[in-house]
């Protein structure tokens, strides 16, 4: 009896420790503390949003700007395309801009992504037929195609706003990508 006197009474301060901690709360009427409301999300305003904006376009700006650094003659439109005329054709007037609206040119192109990863490319796809005013490019090669001149090869880089966008063309192209293209433009021939 002594034995069993002795286990009881090695328990007897954690089952006292035990009995400690809950009475109090069940004296106190087992009330529960209530945790706080998580904060309210707060809706950005107009001038967070333009703010958020404006930021990522100085970003994307930057990074084309250090991409371009190296090129001779880079030239920025005002909706951000650069590009650069790497051989221009001699004594060429035939400017893309002032040919009419229809009229086929054949671009021997490489269109990919600033990572490397090719989109399309002459070797594998074959020319590009662009028709002026009618091809469902993005705004940013009709731009780019403008400011050449039959016989020219140029390269640029495209902004996200004037290529592909927010959507982009998955799986190929992902959300907001900047488009490297190098290209040859001619006059697209029909074969004899």
């Amino acid at each position: 009896m002594k034995a069993r006197r002795e286990k009881h009474n090695r328990f007897t301060p954690w089952a006292v420790g035990l009995l400690g901690c809950l009475l109090p709360s069940i004296w106190s009427g087992c009330t529960e503390e209530r945790l706080p409301d998580a904060p309210p999300k707060q809706t950005p305003s107009t001038s967070d949003l333009m703010e958020f904006h404006r930021q990522r376009a100085l970003a994307l700006d930057s990074l084309m700007a250090a991409r371009s650094a190296s090129w001779d003659s880079v030239v920025t439109t005002g909706t951000g395309l650069r590009y650069e005329v790497i051989d221009g054709a001699p004594g060429t007037t035939a400017f893309i801009q002032n040919l009419p609206e229809g009229l086929v040119l054949e671009l021997h192109h490489r269109i990919a992504l600033l990572d490397g990863r090719e989109i399309s490319t002459w070797q594998r796809d074959g020319p590009m037929a662009f028709e002026l005013g009618r091809t469902d490019l993005p705004t940013g090669f009709h731009e780019l195609i403008g400011h050449a001149a039959i016989g020219d090869s140029i390269r640029a880089l495209i902004p996200p706003s004037q290529a592909w966008g927010m959507s982009g063309r998955p799986p190929e192209i992902p959300q907001e990508a900047v488009i490297s293209v190098q290209m040859r433009i001619n006059r697209y021939a029909l074969s004899p």
